[in-house]
């Protein structure tokens, strides 16, 4: 991510340039404290950036993403669908993502690799009363394929609904 071309987390923390870029060891001790303006998981990515490996080590991720990516199209191609969890958790309460912060690599993968995904809510989790939900990844380009599977799925599985009832 941090090769995409686009701001350095901590410049998008510090609302971008012009503003000076947030300090991310600041920012985990304010948080610490409760004074700081950022969730732990923006920190954490931000620290992460501070930290990261030489120019070398980019380009070898880069292409593990690639052949990552050119297997999972390989196998879609263009007309096929992956069903895949966006987490592996009924939804969590508030805060839980906290020290959970590692469960939106169900997501980010594919943010990674470029592919389209459309997250489709299927109900709420019989014990919990949590929503639950899936995604539909497709090949690239294919995002009228992603939109076109969640409505069928949405249609089929009655889609949204609130997580408690609304009393008028």
């Amino acid at each position: 991510m941090a090769n995409s071309g686009n701001d350095s987390v901590c410049d998008l923390l510090a609302n971008g340039p012009p503003s000076p870029p947030v300090n991310p060891c600041l920012e985990l001790l304010l948080w610490l404290i409760g004074r700081s303006r950022h969730t732990l998981p923006a920190v954490y990515l931000a620290v992460g950036e501070k930290l990261r490996n030489s120019a070398a080590k980019d380009e070898e991720f880069r292409q593990v993403r690639d052949s990552l990516r050119q297997d999972i199209e390989q196998i879609l191609g263009d007309d096929g669908v992956l069903l895949y969890p966006t987490h592996p958790l009924p939804a969590p309460f508030h805060n839980q993502p906290l020290v959970l912060f590692f469960n939106f690599a169900y997501t980010g993968i594919f943010n990674v690799l470029g592919l389209p995904a459309t997250a489709v809510p299927m109900g709420l989790a019989a014990n919990e009363g949590v929503p639950i939900g899936i995604q539909v990844v497709a090949s690239r380009y294919s995002d009228r394929l992603t939109l076109a599977v969640a409505s069928a799925l949405e249609k089929a599985f009655g889609g949204w609904v609130p997580p408690f009832s609304v009393s008028k």
